[in-house]
């Protein structure tokens, strides 16, 4: 069940970068996916 919630929280939060820099999102989705990687790499 945490495996699906964190998936949900993660895909919301990459909608919301979406929707608030439009055409610009793919840089901002590239940073927030990084410090995620980081985050569970030193979990």
């Amino acid at each position: 069940m945490a495996a699906v919630s964190d998936g949900a929280i993660v895909s919301s939060a990459v909608i919301r970068i979406l929707e608030e820099y439009g055409t610009d999102a793919p840089e901002h989705i590239g940073e927030y996916v990084r410090l995620i990687k980081e985050a569970v790499a030193e979990a």
